[in-house]
């Protein structure tokens, strides 16, 4: 029997299966030069996993995609100077917890902020990530949000013509001064929807 695609919250991590885990853990490669490769942010992010702020799209019972958000101050992760202690040992932690805490703030003074969108690449064309945006949008209703932003790297006109379908208006464009190898991309498009 055919169960279709769901959208839906793990109440915690008891409830969560091995893939939710790992998927709830994830984060953009930009922390990279913070946290470490994939597998140290991963390991490091896991510990505190904030189930209130990451919704999952499932196919048939397989997990097809996640979105992770800030809502009034709090993200997907809550990261403590310990366990970044414990990852890199104390003279590594102490510079890398105050510029953590700076990305986060990046985040946290947005009443709501999409902060990663992943489809795996074997549901993509189905319309999942409209599903779960949806599924998001609902849910800031619900929490009487009045105000919703996300951030488009690069120059990327489907991207943009997607949330614009959703409601999203280009706030403002702006080119990063920085240049590294772990960024991959200096332009970026900050998309708004006001309800």
């Amino acid at each position: 029997m055919s169960q279709g695609v769901v959208t839906y919250q793990v109440a915690g991590e008891a409830a969560a299966s091995p893939e939710e885990r790992r998927l709830a853990a994830s984060s953009p490669s930009f922390l990279r030069p913070l946290l470490g490769r994939a597998y140290q942010r991963r390991r490091l992010l896991a510990n505190g996993v904030n189930w209130q702020r990451i919704l999952f799209v499932a196919v048939d019972g397989e997990v097809a995609g996640y979105l992770q958000f800030y809502l009034r101050g709090e993200g997907p992760h809550r990261l403590s100077l310990a366990d970044l202690r414990a990852e890199f040992g104390a003279s590594n932690a102490a510079w890398r917890w105050a510029l953590y805490q700076l990305v986060q703030w990046r985040f946290r003074r947005f009443e709501a902020y999409l902060y990663r969108i992943i489809i795996d690449e074997r549901f993509r064309s189905r319309g999942l990530g409209r599903r779960l945006l949806e599924r998001w949008l609902a849910l800031l209703v619900e929490h009487e949000v009045q105000q919703a932003d996300l951030e488009v790297w690069g120059n990327n006109p489907r991207a943009e013509a997607f949330y614009a379908s959703l409601g999203y208006e280009a706030y403002r464009r702006r080119r990063w001064p920085l240049r590294a190898s772990w960024l991959r991309d200096r332009e970026l498009t900050h998309m708004v929807k006001r309800w």
